[in-house]
């Protein structure tokens, strides 16, 4: 019972904040619009709030709990709503069973992979550092939380059942908001039928009864788009406040929800005709947007973190990183974006998730362009569908669909029987015996109402083991693994159930390297067996450049950069001063001797790169060799030295090449690299690249096997 009260706080207050600001503004809406439009602006509001407590570090749970109690005492006494009348309509019925199979799915414990991952994983590391840490090895860390803010105080309550609780109720908000919205253009079927066909939607189920955030984006979006009608029906400025912090909010819930403030803009400066209207828009989503892009700023030197690496240069998020995950969003396995609609509507798979075939019709929403309400209702899904296409998991259409679906209404609205027909076909084709019958078997839907494990009837740690497939290595890694250690692991877990820090090998660049370190031990592709040689006459200079003379579409690496006068090698020295373009920041690992490490521009190769080392004094060379991989030796460079003009000359871009073999214990030196970065435990699965190597030999890697099970093993390191 704790998670509901959790979630009923967290509710409470957030209808107490957004009822206080509606009044203070003197918005006039009706007792049905209160509740939905009320909530989400509190939600706004109270997210702020948590995020100050967090980031002056005071989040401890007797404060928290302070602000949420405050918050609650907000509410207005003795409102006088708009007089409205509310006639039941029978299709309502059609809600029930889905709203119980999606509030017991989100009672129930907490198993969705990216809710018991990052989501609640960085709101429990939060709460047990009672402020903001410094993350910077885990890139999910830098994107906005404004939901999870709100999941903060429900979670310190009643843990992780609470944070799906809350999102839940932003889901039935987006409903009675819907339905609102029907009944204010005077259309109260449109409402039902657009509201229902959204709620029941496979996704939207089991997105909004989950820890994430897309239903809630969904909600803050459409709430923006209706404080916008209500401005227009007055052109009363206050209630631009309203749309200026929703929009905000949009962006701190998620940024690709940004285009709400560019769609709001748009609108108040299109209908308004003044710049002063738009602007007071831009002031009130400021102190919403601000203090996320200035926390991005001061932990990764990066205000859009983790995007835009190739503009804000930093060591955490590679380039590389960037362009390979944006290529995977927007094509998730599809041969052909043409089968995207097939795709997300009744298949599922490749895009984790439907929307439900009722939407192969969307199409029909077109005819709701013949009103000037349908116009508005396209272009606010217009907006948000044109960012889709940067990610086209199912999941990021859920923004879009109040609107598409409201128009798909409003488009039959001449026909409420034909209306009741398609409801019932999206109810059957979407309950979860249905979905069975036409999607892929294993696509992410809600399967059955969980009223036992709601209630843990069946144990939480049972049902979690069952549902989770990672929730079993993160009570392993809890129960080996010694507090303050950190572990290695190749994919995520639900770090959401451990207090270890887990580093997830593609979360950051810290994490690249440490896995690109141990793949050197067993991949031989990746090991300096190669030696590529410039032979010049011997040059007098302060400074070499080993430069990129030719683009490529693979990354240039180098193990190690050797100087040469004669047969000596020119010693190594403290005063040396080297350097890299792109990342500086791992230059040394070309200087440090080591087998297992090499500098990386961990983006494609192009003429400009270099790496240099420039001298304290003049030095006489005649040779540079490089030792690089098998993988890195179609690079081609050339060397240049730094004149008495201090300009840089080319000298040779000739190049010998020989395979070496490899020297020293590279699988030793790769776990002293690993424990020399303060990383002594490794998870490794059996399906990972080169668990096999590990498993049959731990002992020539330093390491020791200290768990196993659930497809995995858990080594320490024993050097």
């Amino acid at each position: 019972m704790t998670a509901l009260l959790g979630a009923a706080l967290v509710a409470a207050a957030c209808y107490a904040l957004g009822a206080r600001l509606t009044v203070l503004i003197g918005a006039k809406l009706d007792r049905w619009e209160r509740f939905p439009l009320a909530f989400i602006l509190g939600a706004a509001c109270l997210h702020l709030a948590i995020f100050t407590t967090l980031a002056l570090k005071i989040a401890y749970w007797p404060v928290v709990m302070i602000v949420v109690l405050a918050a609650i005492c907000c509410i207005p006494r003795g409102v006088v709503y708009k007089k409205s009348e509310w006639r039941f309509s029978p299709a309502l019925l059609l809600f029930v069973p889905f709203v119980v199979l999606a509030f017991f799915h989100a009672w129930a414990p907490e198993s969705s992979p990216d809710g018991s991952g990052y989501h609640l994983g960085l709101v429990a590391r939060y709460f047990r550092a009672h402020g903001f840490e410094r993350i910077t090895n885990d890139m999910f860390a830098s994107l906005s939380g404004g939901l999870e803010m709100l999941f903060l105080p429900a979670f310190i309550v009643g843990r992780h059942s609470a944070a799906a609780l809350v999102h839940f109720t932003f889901a039935i908000a987006l409903v009675l908001a819907m339905l609102a919205y029907g009944r204010r253009i005077g259309k109260p079927w449109v409402g039902v039928a657009g509201a229902f066909l959204t709620f029941a939607s496979p996704i939207v189920g089991i997105d909004g009864s989950s820890a994430y955030n897309d239903v809630a984006v969904a909600a803050v979006a459409f709430a923006v788009f209706y404080w916008l009608e209500i401005w227009d029906e007055g052109r009363n400025d206050l209630l631009l406040i309203p749309v200026g912090l929703l929009a905000g909010y949009a962006y701190a819930v998620k940024y690709t929800a940004f285009v709400m403030l560019a769609f709001a803009l748009a609108f108040v400066a299109w209908r308004g005709r003044r710049w002063k209207a738009a602007l007071l828009v831009a002031a009130c989503s400021f102190p919403m947007i601000a203090p996320w892009m200035i926390k991005d700023w001061v932990e990764v030197r990066n205000p859009v973190a983790p995007l835009g690496n190739a503009i804000f240069r930093n060591p955490y998020v590679h380039v590389s990183f960037e362009q390979a995950l944006n290529a995977n969003f927007r094509r998730y396995g599809l041969a052909s974006k043409w089968t995207l609609p097939v795709e997300v509507t009744m298949r599922g798979q490749k895009t984790e998730g439907i929307i439900g075939p009722v939407f192969l019709a969307a199409p029909l929403a077109l005819l709701a362009l013949r009103q000037s309400v349908g116009r508005r209702l396209l272009a606010a899904g217009a907006v948000l569908l044109a960012v889709y296409f940067f990610n086209v998991g199912t999941r990021f259409l859920i923004p879009c669909l109040p609107f598409f679906s409201l128009a798909m209404a409003l488009a039959l609205d001449f026909s409420p029987p034909l209306l009741l027909v398609l409801m019932f076909f999206h109810a059957i084709t979407s309950w979860p015996s249905g979905i069975r019958v036409y999607a892929d078997q294993y696509v992410w839907s809600l399967d059955k109402i969980r009223f036992k494990e709601a209630l843990r009837r069946i144990p939480q740690d049972v049902e979690l083991r069952r549902a989770s497939g990672t929730y079993s290595l993160a009570r392993l890694v809890d129960t080996n693994v010694p507090k303050g250690e950190r572990v290695l692991a190749m994919d995520q877990i639900a770090s959401a159930y451990t207090s270890r820090e887990v580093l997830v090998g593609f979360e950051s660049a810290f994490n690249e390297e440490l896995v690109d370190i141990l793949n050197s031990g067993w991949n031989e592709f990746q090991q300096p067996t190669v030696i590529q040689t410039f032979r010049f006459p011997p040059t007098t200079t302060r400074g070499v450049r080993l430069v990129e003379a030719t683009p490529s579409k693979e990354q240039w690496g180098v193990h190690e950069l050797r100087f040469y006068n004669g047969s000596d090698e020119l010693p190594r020295l403290p005063e040396w001063r080297v350097q890299a373009w792109p990342n500086p920041w791992d230059v040394q690992l070309a200087f440090d001797n080591s087998p297992a490490t090499r500098w990386r521009s961990w983006e494609p190769a192009k003429p400009g790169m270099y790496l240099e080392a420039d001298f304290p004094g003049t030095r006489t060379i005649d040779r540079v060799a490089v030792e690089t991989c098998p993988d890195d030796h179609d690079i081609r460079t050339e060397v240049q030295v730094l004149d008495d003009r201090g300009q840089w000359r080319r000298v040779s871009s000739a190049m010998s090449e020989e395979s070496v073999p490899l020297r020293g214990n590279i699988r030793k030196a790769a776990v002293y690299e690993l424990h020399a970065r303060n990383v002594n435990y490794l998870l490794i699965r059996d399906t990972d690249y080169g668990a096999a190597d590990i498993r049959d030999d731990p002992e020539s890697w330093g390491l020791e096997e200290i768990a196993a099970g659930f497809g995995a093993r858990l080594y320490r390191v024993m050097l």
